[in-house]
Formats: C-alpha cells, structure tokens, sequence
C-alpha cells in the first residue's frame, strides 16, 4: 500500500513548483530568452517537480509491490498500466523525464525555446498527475489490483 504521507509530502513539493512556475507564465518569450535568472529559476523549478513526481512514481510502484522498470523514467508506463495515470499522460510524463535529464546531465545543449514551450506545455501534465495520485490513494485500496 502506497504511503500516503509521504505522497502527500511529494505532491506538496511539485504544487509549490508549479505554482512558481504558473506565477511567472505571463514572461514573454523574449524576456525569458534574455534574462538568465529566470532561466536559472523556469529549469531548477522544473526539474524538481518533475523529479518530485518521478520519485512519487517509483515509490507507488514500489509500495504497490508491482515490478520496478530498468530505466526511471517508466515507472510512469507502470502507473500507465497499473490505471494511476492515463496511458497518454505516462506517455507525456516519459517524455518530461527525459526532458528533466537533459537539464540535469546536459545542460549546456538546452534550447531555451524549446523549455520555453515544455514550460507552458507540460504543467498541466503534472498537475494532472497530481490529480489523479491524489484520486488514487484516497480511493478505497480494495479496489486496485
């Protein structure tokens, strides 16, 4: 069974990120594009929500007992499969953690047009996330196989 304080605590740390990020949507493009502060706060911030939810993830496939995937970013299809998450949104979701290990392990090859638009993009994919871990664990656990 999946530890519910500690989800809570996990969904906690990637609201107040993407409420960061949510404040600072309305920076234009080129704004962002020249200022390197708010590049330097956009990428940490995504990078923690999105490692927030990828260690979320990994704990529910573990808790859950279900088999954990060789590469970090699948437990995303686990929870795909499992019903967490919709199979489109563990696809997005994958696609995020890739984009969160660009940041972390490449950034010097980051175009910021394109974490530009995973910004604007990608928040309601973790928002959506969120929703529906929080569906899960306050659903009743008879009911997951």
């Amino acid at each position: 069974m999946v530890d519910k304080d500690l989800a809570r605590t996990k969904l906690t740390y990637i609201t107040s990120n993407v409420t960061l990020l949510d404040g600072k949507s309305a920076l234009p493009l080129q704004d962002f594009l020249n200022d390197i502060e708010q590049q330097y706060v956009v990428l940490h911030a995504l990078q923690l929500a999105i490692q927030a939810a990828m260690d979320l993830a990994a704990h529910f496939v573990a808790d859950e007992g279900w088999e954990l995937p060789s590469r970090s970013g699948q437990v995303f299809s686990v929870l795909g499969e499992r019903g967490v998450v919709s199979g489109d949104l563990a696809s997005r979701l994958r696609t995020m953690a890739s984009f969160r290990n660009l940041i972390v392990h490449e950034y010097g090859e980051i175009n910021l047009k394109t974490v530009y638009e995973i910004w604007h993009k990608s928040l309601s994919d973790l928002k959506e996330f969120s929703a529906a871990v929080m569906n899960y664990i306050e659903d009743d656990p008879s009911e997951h196989t």
